[in-house]
């Protein structure tokens, strides 16, 4: 019994067996041919832009946030207490130029000022008091010299008679030459007093104009005890109000210059080269102002668009933590209220501090200029080109070239490379009119066959023929699928151009 069913089950193994092979012999047999494409459909399809000439200006453009052109604190010169405090003094208000905005209790002022100018009229009157003091001591030594010459001759006289002619006696003689000696030291007095006038006179100047010094300071501090607007101002901070005391030299309010604006614009350094030329630093440093371009100060809010008009006043500084040049706009008064394309009835904004805006400082016009799609350059350096294929009738049918680039510029999407006039080292080999490959190319070969999209045909347009120097010629037998006979394909050849390239 055990055998029997061991027979079985190896029977139907066998049979399992042979029904799956008949089965799979079956599939192999009755599988599906795969079409069959020739190997012209594998050629690489490519978009390409022709590059044309033309006359180059974009604007660069920076950012920067409005600021004001002068912000003052208003500081007082003296203590006190306020008398009056302008009422409108608040935040957000503008105050005309020349309005009373505080005024201090003027009475120790105004003391100080009368105590002053009463010093100086009594120092003066000593000036006055002097100079009659000398012209009176000189008339008092004119006359005590002529009473010298007098006793002289008294004396002298008497003199003569005594010892000539002994008339008198000694006595009498010696009488009158005490007179004459009182007379003499009478003069040396005078003559003493006289010398010493311009001296006092000198001592009462000084004090006398330390006495004025004192009234004009005091007159000085008089005077602000009345703080005025300076400019036509808006009101960014309020500290004091009437009948509170201020001290000296502490901010009491900051007001803004409403007269200009300041937008500090940074740009790449590298840009600095393609301004306009009245507007670049070497210009901006020299002293005479000439006329300047206009830059165009834009701001948005809510998908509309808001412009100003800004002029560049001088260049600040290179920004040593944003690695950016700083050029100052300044917008005038004039210019504040933007202009919008929107209707009348929408309201225009006015230019307030804080406003992140974008500038569109002018550039130097490049007539003559290349511009290539930035996506469209390689490694920073190569451009790839679509050239005509001497060899084939088919106007869709190209190889590959490739043109070395210097990226001189960004200009949004695009990337210039050349331009009329260009001085340098750097080499351009792209050359007008030429094609441009605009289309993704991964890992691209100098030479590989390529064929325009359907959508380019009608609007190709015939090339100058390009000289052998300008397009790079592959080798014949490893890009061209009919040369490896029918079993050839563009994908092996492929494979050994990577392998020679090391995967480039």
């Amino acid at each position: 019994m055990e055998g029997k069913r061991r027979a079985i089950n190896s029977a139907l193994a066998v049979v399992s067996l042979a029904l799956g092979a008949v089965v799979c012999t079956w599939l192999i047999g009755t599988k599906p041919v795969p079409p069959k494409r020739s190997s012209f459909a594998r050629i690489l399809e490519v978009s390409v832009s022709p590059v044309e000439p033309a006359l180059e200006a974009t604007p660069i453009v920076g950012h920067g946030t409005v600021r004001p052109r002068h912000q003052v604190k208003i500081v007082p010169q003296v203590s006190g207490r306020l008398v009056y405090a302008l009422k409108d003094l608040a935040p957000g208000n503008i105050i005309p130029e020349g309005e009373l905005l505080f005024e201090i209790d003027p009475t120790v002022y105004e003391s100080r000022v009368r105590k002053a100018e009463a010093e100086t009229r009594r120092l003066e009157a000593s000036l006055e008091r002097a100079d009659q003091e000398m012209t009176n001591l000189d008339e008092r030594v004119a006359n005590a010299e002529q009473m010298l010459a007098i006793d002289q001759q008294d004396y002298i006289t008497s003199k003569r008679l005594h010892e000539i002619d002994e008339v008198g006696t000694q006595r009498d003689v010696d009488l009158v030459h005490q007179k004459l000696l009182r007379q003499k030291d009478a003069l040396i007095e005078l003559k003493s007093r006289r010398s010493v006038i311009p001296y006092v006179k000198l001592e009462t100047q000084a004090q006398l104009e330390a006495a004025r010094a004192h009234l004009g300071q005091a007159t000085y501090d008089l005077e602000n005890t009345k703080i005025f607007c300076p400019f036509d101002a808006r009101v960014e901070l309020a500290a004091a109000y009437e009948s509170q005391v201020v001290t000296a030299h502490f901010s009491i309010a900051t007001l803004t210059d409403m007269s200009a604006f300041e937008l500090s614009v940074g740009i790449d350094p590298r840009e600095l080269r393609w301004l306009d030329q009245a507007i670049r630093p070497e210009m901006l440093e020299q002293s005479e102002e000439g006329p300047r371009p206009e830059v165009k100060v834009r701001w948005s809010l809510k998908g509309q668009e808001f412009t100003w008009r800004g002029f560049v006043t001088r260049f600040e500084r290179v920004d040593e933590a944003t690695r950016t040049a700083r050029l100052v706009v300044e917008i005038r008064d004039v210019d504040m209220v933007a202009t919008v394309a929107i209707g009348s009835d929408e309201s225009r904004p006015t230019l307030a501090i804080g406003m992140h805006c974008r500038a569109e400082l002018p550039a130097e016009p490049l007539a003559g200029a290349l511009l290539v799609p930035r996506h469209a350059v390689y490694d920073n350096r190569w451009a790839y080109v679509f050239e005509p294929d001497p060899d084939s009738q088919d106007s869709r049918m190209g190889l590959l070239g490739r043109r070395e680039v210097p990226m001189l510029r960004s200009v949004g999407d695009a990337v210039l490379v050349d331009y009329a006039g260009r001085e340098g080292t750097e080499v351009c080999e792209l050359g007008p009119d030429e094609r441009v490959v605009v289309s993704p190319l991964v890992k691209p070969v100098v030479g590989m066959r390529v064929r325009l999209r359907d959508e380019q045909v009608a609007s190709a347009v015939t090339l100058p023929t390009i000289e052998p120097s300008r397009r790079l010629q592959p080798a014949r037998t490893s890009t061209r699928p009919e040369d490896h006979g029918a079993h050839g394909s563009y994908a092996a050849v492929m494979g050994q151009l990577d392998m020679s390239l090391g995967g480039g």
